[in-house]
C-alpha cells in the first residue's frame, strides 16, 4: 500500500475509535448498578443477580465512535424451572429496579432484548441479562418473551483466531466497515457484520484498500452467513428481500468507487485516491495530503 494512503487508512481507524473513557464511564456505571442489585434486598422476579461482563464490539474492540454502545451482560441465577418462564418479565424487573436507582432515562430496546440507560454526555448503556445455560453458553432474551443462546467466550476465541490468520488487523478493519454500514442506515446489524469479516478476513490480504475492495464484492453479492459459532444459526434472517437488495446496492456502489481509488494509487495520483476513499469511507476519512 502507498504511504499515504496507509497512513490515511491509519489516521481514519483511530478517528472513528470510541474515546476510552466511554467504556470505563460504562463499565463505571454497571458497577454501580451491579451493588445496588446485590444490596438493595430486592430481587429480580424469579432471578438472582450474580455478575457482569462487557460484551459486543467494546469487548472485541469494533465499536466506533458515535455509534456503539457499551453492552454489559449481566448474569442471573433462575430461581425456578426456566422453561416456564418467559424473558421479558425479567427485562421489565431490571428495567423497574433501574428506575428507582437512577435519574437517566430508562426502557426496554424497541427489540425487546435488553434493557437501555441513556446518561448525560451522550453515553448509552445496553444491559443484556442472561441465564446461564452450561458451561460455555447463556439464554438471553430473543425479542419475542423466548430464549435463545449466545456464548461470549467462544465468540472472543472465534474472533480472536481469526484475526491471528488475518494479515490486516481485523479489529481495525471492522471497525471501518462498521462505521460505513452506520452512516448508510446501519442495516447490517453489528455481530452479523463482524462475522462476514472475520469469516473473509484470512483471504483479504495485508493491504487495507485491497481489502474493502474485495470485502464489498462479497457483500454486494450476498449477505448471508451462518453464526461462525453455531448459536444462533442463518444471522441475516433479520433482513428482508427488499433490504437484501439495498444492501447489494450500496456495496456494488462502493465497490465501484473503491475500484476508482484502487486505479488512482496504482497512477500514483494519491490526492484522487484519497478523495475515492473519503467518498466511499465518510467524510471522517482523511482526503488531503499527509506529507
Amino acid at each position: 500500500m502507498d504511504a499515504q494512503i496507509g497512513a490515511a487508512f491509519d489516521q481514519f481507524y483511530e478517528l472513528i475509535a470510541p474515546p476510552r473513557w466511554k467504556v470505563e464511564e460504562g463499565l463505571a456505571h454497571a458497577r454501580t448498578i451491579s451493588d445496588h442489585m446485590r444490596h438493595s434486598g430486592r430481587g429480580v422476579e424469579s432471578y438472582s443477580f450474580k455478575q457482569f461482563r462487557l460484551i459486543g464490539s467494546y469487548a472485541r474492540a469494533t465499536a466506533i465512535r458515535d455509534f456503539s454502545d457499551v453492552d454489559v451482560m449481566f448474569e442471573f441465577q433462575s430461581l425456578t424451572a426456566l422453561d416456564f418462564l418467559a424473558s421479558r418479565p425479567l427485562l421489565a424487573g431490571i428495567r423497574d429496579l433501574l428506575e428507582q436507582s437512577t435519574d437517566s432515562t430508562t426502557r426496554i430496546s424497541e427489540m425487546q432484548e435488553v434493557v437501555q440507560i441513556e446518561y448525560p454526555g451522550g453515553l448509552r448503556l445496553d444491559i443484556l441479562p442472561a441465564v446461564r445455560n452450561d458451561s460455555q453458553s447463556y439464554l438471553i432474551p430473543d425479542g419475542r418473551n423466548g430464549w435463545r443462546v449466545t456464548a461470549p467466550d467462544v465468540q472472543k476465541a472465534y474472533f480472536s483466531g481469526r484475526d491471528a490468520v488475518s494479515r490486516i488487523h481485523l479489529p481495525k478493519f471492522t471497525r471501518g466497515l462498521k462505521y460505513w454500514n452506520a452512516t448508510r442506515g446501519g442495516l447490517v446489524r453489528s455481530y452479523h457484520l463482524e462475522s462476514i469479516v472475520a469469516h473473509i478476513g484470512p483471504h483479504l490480504g495485508g493491504d487495507y484498500a485491497i481489502a474493502t475492495h474485495k470485502t464489498f464484492e462479497r457483500l454486494s453479492r450476498t449477505v448471508r452467513i451462518t453464526d461462525p459459532v453455531g448459536r444462533q444459526g442463518e444471522l441475516s434472517v433479520y433482513l428482508s428481500n427488499a433490504q437484501c437488495e439495498e444492501i447489494a446496492a450500496l456495496c456494488r456502489a462502493s465497490a465501484a468507487e473503491s475500484l476508482v481509488a484502487l486505479e488512482a494509487q496504482a497512477l500514483g495520483d494519491c490526492e484522487r485516491a484519497l478523495t475515492a476513499w473519503a467518498s466511499v469511507y465518510g467524510p471522517r476519512f482523511p482526503n488531503y495530503s499527509l506529507e
